[in-house]
């Protein structure tokens, strides 16, 4: 089953539990038993118990009796629509009021908790619903892995899946000790708020981390803008927390508490959910400097990066070369087949010749001969170096069909490569070359804020139906 058809399926599957679920409630919830904690001990002989609707030809009452442990229940029977007042008297003496409206459908709801006899199932539903769209995502993510198709689609598939996990994990909890419909939603509602908080010590440890690597980082290769993202993101993700909490003493103050506190709550939403893809993003990139292409090559494209003065490969430059050639040999005695380099780069302002010439006379003091060096010398960026290499591997080959390609590049280079890959229609696998470790934080931001813009409106709708039904549920949590 592809993956577009297996999530056709999981949307049927989860419309056909929520539509059951509902169908369910509004046939079970035609009736109704309230059972109160009112005694403790179970010694009722001679109370009784009586339940009088202020509104007739609303509520019936069907039975009144106190349960095995001594818990007084009475139990009604939908008969029309409308808001009622039951009285409950013990031995005659008034107790308590209990208030219940009636639907169109006949759905009994206790008001003040939107508590009704199907409410179980309806959330149970729920819960299956979510738990499915994290299982299919899971394995999506991992069947990903495994056929070595790194994409933002891959990031996209563990952050959903994480969030949703969020959500479950905390109802869950919450479904231990309050077991009514309205508990359920307001703990969805304060899912988000809670997650951020509980999240954000690992989080702003990360940040910390990542902004330490970035000192390191331009000490050693020096200042650049996107040498500095790790730091900006610690600072900004500090800021963003620290105004979270400054906004809600203020929303507080100007409005009304229970506004003040759902948009809090949805803010503490958007914040989780974009946690949780930094969070897949780091994954994923690892993942992908750590697994090891299939040897089944036919060219393998080496991105190009600076030379030194003289044109020979700087460090990094020849470490992406050596990792091309020692796969290119193991391939050979374990296939016997060989595979063609694409040495990707053009000339610099500030080198004496283009860095895929530099790589080429590298390769042929290794012993290879030039006709199994395609050489693409145009491009001056990754994008490029992908786009240029397929080009100059169609007029060779004179067909992209089953073509098999491997990217060597530096190990934080690797996701980058499989997206790029992805994007230009290549059937790619990365082959990673060793590097200093804090190449690699700084490398997670790239892809991260790569996700954002290359996925922008699939994010943004995301985020609109999370508003939307964070809408929807504080709508149902007011009318309770």
């Amino acid at each position: 089953m592809n993956i577009k058809r297996r999530f056709i399926t999981l949307a049927v599957i989860v419309i056909a539990l929520m539509v059951g679920g509902i169908v369910y409630s509004l046939i079970e919830g035609t009736t109704y038993t309230d059972v109160r904690s009112l005694f403790f001990h179970t010694d009722t002989e001679g109370i009784t118990i009586t339940a009088v609707p202020e509104n007739e030809g609303i509520v019936e009452v069907t039975d009144a009796y106190f349960n095995e442990v001594g818990n007084p229940c009475v139990s009604f029977r939908s008969i029309g629509k409308g808001y009622v007042d039951v009285k409950v008297f013990y031995n005659g003496v008034f107790t308590y009021t209990l208030p219940l409206y009636v639907n169109n459908w006949g759905t009994i709801f206790e008001r003040g908790g939107l508590t009704f006899d199907g409410f179980v199932i309806v959330e149970i539903g729920i819960l299956i619903s979510l738990g499915l769209i994290v299982l299919v995502l899971v394995y999506t993510f991992f069947e990903c892995f495994a056929k070595l198709k790194f994409s933002y689609n891959m990031v996209a598939y563990g952050g959903i899946a994480l969030f949703c996990l969020a959500v479950i994990t905390v109802n869950i909890i919450g479904m231990q000790w309050n077991n009514t419909f309205y508990n359920f939603i307001n703990y969805a509602l304060e899912t988000g708020y809670l997650f951020a908080f509980v999240s954000a010590p690992f989080v702003l440890t990360l940040c910390a981390l990542i902004a330490f690597s970035n000192i390191w980082l331009l000490r050693h290769e020096g200042f650049r803008p996107h040498n500095a993202l790790g730091i900006v993101l610690g600072v900004f993700w500090f800021l963003s927390l620290l105004g979270v909490l400054l906004l809600s003493q203020v929303l507080l103050r100007m409005m009304d508490f229970d506004v003040a506190k759902n948009i809090m709550y949805c803010i503490g939403y958007i914040i989780s959910f974009m946690a949780c893809m930094l969070l897949s993003t780091v994954v994923c990139a690892f993942l992908a400097a750590k697994r090891r292409a299939k040897y089944d090559k036919d060219y393998i494209i080496i991105l190009g990066c600076c030379i030194r003065p003289d044109g020979t490969p700087t460090p990094i430059l020849k470490g992406r070369v050596d990792a091309a050639i020692k796969f290119e040999r193991e391939q050979f005695e374990k296939t016997g087949k060989h595979a063609k380099f694409v040495p990707s780069g053009g000339q610099g302002s500030d080198e004496v010749i283009s860095e895929s010439e530099s790589m080429k006379r590298y390769l042929i003091e290794q012993g290879y001969p030039e006709e199994q060096i395609v050489k693409e010398d145009k491009s001056v960026n990754t994008d490029q170096n992908i786009r240029f290499s397929r080009d100059r591997i169609l007029e060779d080959a004179g067909t992209l069909e089953s073509i098999k390609v491997g990217v060597a590049t530096t190990n934080y280079h690797i996701f980058r490569s499989y997206v790029l890959a992805e994007k230009h229609g290549l059937d790619a696998q990365g082959i990673s070359a060793k590097t200093k470790w804090y190449f690699f934080p700084n490398a997670f931001l790239r892809e991260f804020a790569g996700l954002l813009v290359d996925r922008k409106w699939n994010i943004i709708l995301i985020l609109l139906g999370v508003i939307a039904a964070y809408i929807i549920s504080s709508t149902l949590l007011a009318l309770a």
